[in-house]
């Protein structure tokens, strides 16, 4: 939203005449300043003065709980604080959440709290080996002919081949050493691939990969959901494709960051592109090529979905909001008018719980953001705003 755009709605929200479609809007614009780092047109006197004419209106405290919890020096830390546990939640179109306190709220129906997913991954290699990385200490890992594998500070997996001399004879051509990093559910992890691409796996994924990639091609298998940062590698004057395998398609790139999202309880396989270039071959036969545009997501049916008469597979290409889709990365749910079905399966994944449904579900949508890292209670307390109940029970989470 423009910046005039913003003193129109809060002009109106002053006079009390702003509708319900405005109202979101103008929350939708006190989230996305929350989460910017860039500089609006409005005075810092000015700025505090309208977020706490908002904040006000917003189901979070009041003016005093306000100037209590920040200084002008820490507004834009405070804010961020703030938008991390406001959700809009839609039943058909956006409704507002009148003067709730959260902090009023009764405490979610409970017998126990579930905590959040973290860096749990085990990485298999070519003989079998497991290493369960979340209890790995840092530095080599292990050493599969003149590749290191190595744990950083940062817990992330790296692969470093090191520069033989001139003077040592080449290794004969034998079969590659395939490794596999996989997540279970309630875990995520990143490595850095023998090429310099850097991958990040969601809850519930897997990458097959060999551990010094051959000097024609880069081709890895994916299951789950992943997001590469792919590195740009040439042979000379010629570049070498990165290509990935995930269900029955296969994604050509060069240079990119894309998205691809192929678990099996999901209607679609969806990829989607950041940046740079992807080409989709889909089906087995990869008959069926399909260019893809930054800023663009393709849904392809699974095979599930395929009709007899539909040899190749169904699909759709659509614009989309790009840092939502990978904000599971950057440590947050993401909603945008998500479906709750939808919505309790990523749940489901990241804090490892069986979802049941005790009446059929109705059709509410949910719009906002939540940390990854809150504890599940933390979670329900929120989405309950939106007349949704739950209650755990062991590792059973109970739509009521």
């Amino acid at each position: 939203m423009k910046d005039h755009q913003a003193r129109e709605l809060l002009k109106k929200h002053k006079d009390g005449t702003l509708t319900a479609q405005e109202r979101a809007q103008l929350e939708s614009w006190y989230l996305a300043f929350a989460k910017s780092k860039d500089p609006v047109s409005f005075s810092e006197d000015e700025l505090e003065t309208k977020l706490v004419e908002v904040w006000n209106a917003l189901p979070l405290g009041d003016e005093d709980d306000y100037r209590k919890s920040t200084g002008r020096r820490h507004l834009r830390n405070w804010i961020a604080g703030v938008a991390s546990v406001l959700i809009l939640c839609t039943l058909g179109t956006y409704y507002y959440l009148n003067k709730i306190n959260i902090r009023q709220l009764p405490e979610a129906i409970v017998k126990q709290d579930i905590l959040p997913g973290g860096n749990r991954a085990v990485l298999t290699l070519d003989d079998g080996e497991k290493i369960f990385l979340n209890d790995a200490k840092i530095g080599t890992l292990a050493k599969e002919g003149h590749t290191a594998i190595s744990k950083t500070e940062e817990g992330q997996i790296t692969y470093h081949t090191e520069q033989l001399p001139e003077t040592v004879p080449p290794m004969k051509a034998k079969s590659p050493s395939y490794n596999t990093l996989s997540t279970p559910k309630a875990g995520q992890y990143e490595v850095q691939l023998p090429d310099g691409t850097h991958v990040w796996l969601n809850a519930l994924s897997s990458i097959r990969f060999p551990s010094t990639f051959p000097p024609q091609e880069r081709i890895v298998e994916i299951t789950g959901e992943v997001y590469f940062e792919v590195a740009k590698v040439t042979n000379g004057t010629k570049n070498i494709p990165f290509r990935v395998i995930a269900s029955d398609q296969v994604i050509e790139v060069l240079g990119t960051r894309f998205n691809v999202n192929t678990y099996k309880d999901e209607e679609m396989t969806k990829t989607t592109l950041l940046e740079g270039s992807i080409k989709i071959n889909m089906g087995k036969d990869g008959k069926r090529e399909i260019l893809l545009k930054p800023g663009q997501q393709i849904r392809i049916a699974h095979d599930s979905q395929k009709g007899k008469d539909n040899p190749l597979y169904p699909y759709t290409i659509e614009g989309i909001d790009t840092q939502s889709i990978v904000s599971w990365k950057d440590g947050y749910f993401s909603f945008d008018n998500m479906g709750l079905p939808d919505l309790m399966r990523q749940i489901s994944r990241w804090y490892d719980v069986e979802v049941v449904y005790e009446t059929p579900v109705k059709e509410y949508e949910f719009t906002g953001e939540i940390e990854r890292s809150a504890n599940l209670s933390k979670v329900l307390k929120i989405l309950e705003l939106g007349g949704v109940h739950f209650k755990i029970e062991g590792k059973k989470l109970i739509v009521m």
